[in-house]
C-alpha cells in the first residue's frame, strides 16, 4: 500500500507496506481527517495537540490539509495521506503526484510566492492559514448533558 507522510517539519516522503500507526502517527491513536470529495484521507495523532513538545504544530500539513478541503485548524506531529473509500476504507494513495503537486504549491506560497497555477490570493490565503496554524487555539470539544427520565 503506498502511503505519504508530511512531517512536522513540512518534509514530505512517500512510503510502500501498512503504515506502523504506533511509530508513524503515535501510539495514542490516529483520528481520520474528511477531506470531501476526495478518494484521500488525512491521519493525525488523535491528541497531538495536547501535547505540543512531542507534536509541534504541521503548518505544511495544516496547509496542505485545507487545501484539500479539510476543516482550517491547527494540526499537530505526523501528517498521513492514505486513499480513501466509504466502503474500503483505508486503501493505497491513489496520486501520489497529485500530493507532491498540492505540498509544492503550499511551499511556494509559505516562501511568499504565487505558484503558477494559482492566484494570488491563493497564496495569501494559505500564508493566513499557516498564521492560524502556528497560533491559532486548540480546537476544544462541546459535551453536552443528557437529562435522563
Amino acid at each position: 500500500m503506498r502511503y505519504a507522510v508530511i512531517a512536522a517539519d513540512g518534509e514530505v516522503t512517500h512510503h510502500e507496506g501498512h503504515p506502523d500507526w504506533d511509530t508513524v502517527i503515535g501510539p495514542e491513536g490516529k483520528a481520520r481527517v474528511y477531506l470531501p470529495g476526495a478518494a484521500v484521507a488525512g491521519w493525525v495523532n488523535d491528541i497531538g495537540l495536547l501535547d505540543p513538545k512531542r507534536y509541534p504544530r504541521n503548518i505544511v500539513g495544516s496547509c496542505v490539509l485545507a487545501t484539500l478541503g479539510a476543516r482550517v485548524q491547527p494540526y499537530a506531529g505526523p501528517v498521513v495521506f492514505t486513499g480513501w473509500h466509504p466502503f474500503t476504507e483505508i486503501g493505497p494513495l491513489p496520486d501520489p503526484g497529485f500530493l507532491d503537486m498540492v505540498h509544492g504549491d503550499v511551499l511556494k506560497a509559505l516562501a511568499g510566492q504565487t505558484p503558477r497555477a494559482m492566484s494570488p490570493s491563493w497564496a495569501q490565503h494559505i500564508r493566513e492559514i499557516a498564521e492560524h496554524a502556528r497560533n491559532g487555539a486548540v480546537p476544544g470539544i462541546t459535551v453536552r448533558t443528557v437529562k435522563l427520565r
